[in-house]
């Protein structure tokens, strides 16, 4: 390698360096500190389990994402409400609950499951009931263990 192309490589990683130092990162910051990723709702996060009318439909609509993805040969009693119930903030929400879950020819297990999902109305919460507002985002499986 000659001289000439090593000093061309070491400084064009130096203007890399003070290109990214000087210019990248202090705009990075500044979307970080702005309002670009603030998102204003009335349904405020929380750490703490909660039970509210919002987690109850959450809590509605994971079952029914449930039973449309479970094998045939599943059967699934799915209990009357959440065991816990946490609202992220911003209308999205985390349920856990268990349910019995058999499996033909099977005596029935108890699984615990986990579902993420959102409202999608944003805070006009009189859509919450239909089905077709919530979007699934997650959701652990029950009928894994075979037997």
């Amino acid at each position: 390698m000659s001289k000439k192309k090593l000093l061309a490589l070491v400084a064009a990683v130096i203007a890399l360096v003070v290109f990214q130092r000087e210019l990248l990162i202090p705009m990075a910051k500044d979307a970080a500190k702005s309002d670009l990723f603030l998102v204003e709702s009335k349904d405020q996060g929380s750490m703490m389990t909660q039970s509210n009318e919002m987690t109850a439909f959450a809590f509605q609509h994971c079952n029914t994402h449930l039973k449309a993805d479970l094998d045939p040969k599943t059967t699934v009693t799915l209990p009357e409400k959440a065991l816990n119930s946490w609202s992220l903030g911003n209308y999205e929400y985390v349920v856990s609950a268990e349910a019995e879950v058999s499996h033909e020819g099977s005596a029935p297990k108890k699984h615990k499951y986990v579902c993420r999902i959102s409202y999608q109305n944003g805070d006009d919460t009189s859509g919450a009931k239909d089905f077709a507002n919530w979007s699934l985002d997650g959701l652990s499986k029950v009928d894994d263990e075979q037997k």
